[in-house]
Formats: C-alpha cells, structure tokens, sequence
C-alpha cells in the first residue's frame, strides 16, 4: 500500500504537476492522521471497557463484604444487647429490700465477663487503595466508602481500649477471689472458707464488678450506637452499588 501511494506521488512530481502532488500529499497526511486518531480511540475504548469489567468485578467484591458486615454488626448489636438487658436486670434486684450482699454477688458474678470483638471484612477497599485502582470508584461512592473505614476502625479501637481497662480490673477480681466458681466450691469446706477469707473481701468484690460491667455496659452502648450508624450507612452504600450495576 505504501508502495502504491509513493508511486503516485512520483508519477505527479515527473508530470511537474506541484500542485497537484501537494494536493495529494496533504491528503495521503489527512488520511495518516485519521487512521492514528482511529487507532488511539480503539485503545481507549478497549482501556475503558477493561476498566469498566475491573470495577463492575470491584462492586461484586464490595456488596460482598458490606453483606457480611451487616451480618456482623448485627450478631455483635444482638450480642451487647443482651448482655445490657442482664446487667439491667442486676440492677433492677437493688428495688428489692431484702436483697443481701451474698445475693447481690451472686447475681452480678453471673454476669458475662467477656464480648465478642466486631469483626469488619475490608479486604476489598483495601485492595482498592493499596492498588490506587479507588480512582475507579465515583467519589459518591468513595466517599462515603472513606467514611465507613474510619468508622469501623474507631469502633475496633475503642474495643481494644475498653478491653484492655477491663483486664485490667479483671487481674484486681482474680487476686480477691482466685476464680468465680472458688465460692460454690467453698460452700462444703468451712476450713478452707475461712482461711481464704472470702466473706471478709464480699465488699470490695461486688465494687469490682459492679466497675467491670459499668465499664463494659457503657463501652457496648456506645458500641451499638455506632454499629447502627454503621449499618444504615452501609445501606446507602449498597444502594449505590447496585445503581452503578445496572447501568
């Protein structure tokens, strides 16, 4: 083809016909220009249609695991509600006259000690970011992506904290009373009753735990409160998400 054209511009030059052959020239350039500009449009096409395919399999993976911490949030909210109905119900036993320490202690040394930590599946929007491939994701959607990140990673932090006051309060518990179920063992051996002395530290066990679960009655309100947030938040996102796939 190449050959072709040369010869036509050769045959015009040896005829002296200039004009023509600039004509042409100018032409065969046009047509050049074209064929380039066609080209580059097929490679942006295909470039956008790639990332097309790469965010619409981005989507999939977000719906993912914003499903899965709507489950989680749920189960970690029935879980810390729970435990709050059965450290109210404690102290509701206080409008009860004839409660006596041994039953107060009793009641409270029932109530669970430990909570399950919120678990968030972020393998996605990591990937995203770790990948700079969070470009491909509309800011309306980023965004708001953002903000739920920052969200669960302060619900995890405050956890820790909170878990990590309450083992502290737990190690002062085990030195009064060595373990919970010490005193149901006690309850046949008198001797051994009255040498650890367990009667004499009832006060300072029962403010113990009243500080333990105060603290982690507290820490898992303010926990459900943001996990709610969190949940409606993620609603939106899906909301998004699935907008996006259908277009």
């Amino acid at each position: 083809m190449i050959k072709f054209f040369r010869k036509i511009r050769l045959n015009l030059l040896s005829e002296g016909k200039t004009g023509k052959y600039l004509k042409y020239a100018i032409g065969e350039i046009v047509l050049v220009v074209i064929g380039i500009l066609i080209a580059l449009q097929i490679n942006n096409w295909n470039e956008d249609r790639k990332s097309e395919a790469k965010k619409q399999d981005y989507y999939v993976q977000l719906l993912d695991d914003l499903n899965s911490d709507i489950i989680s949030a749920q189960n970690t909210i029935e879980e810390f509600s729970n435990h709050q109905k059965e450290y109210n119900d404690y102290i509701s036993s206080y409008n009860n006259e004839s409660l006596t320490p041994v039953k107060a202690y009793g009641d409270i040394s029932k109530l669970s000690l430990i909570s399950t930590p919120p678990i968030f599946n972020t393998n996605t929007i990591e990937a995203l970011q770790n990948s700079g491939d969070i470009g491909l994701i509309p800011s309306s959607i980023r965004n708001k992506l953002m903000n739920l990140g920052r969200l669960q990673n302060l619900t995890i932090q405050r956890f820790e904290v909170t878990d990590t006051g309450q083992r502290g309060i737990t190690q002062k518990l085990s030195s009064l009373l060595g373990a919970t179920t010490l005193p149901k063992r006690l309850e046949n051996q008198p001797e051994m009753k009255e040498f650890l002395n367990i009667d004499e530290n009832l006060r300072e066990l029962i403010l113990v735990y009243e500080g333990i679960h105060r603290w982690k009655s507290v820490s898992q309100l303010e926990t459900i409160d943001r996990l709610e947030k969190m949940q409606k938040e993620i609603d939106t996102i899906i909301t998004l998400i699935k907008k996006e796939l259908k277009k």
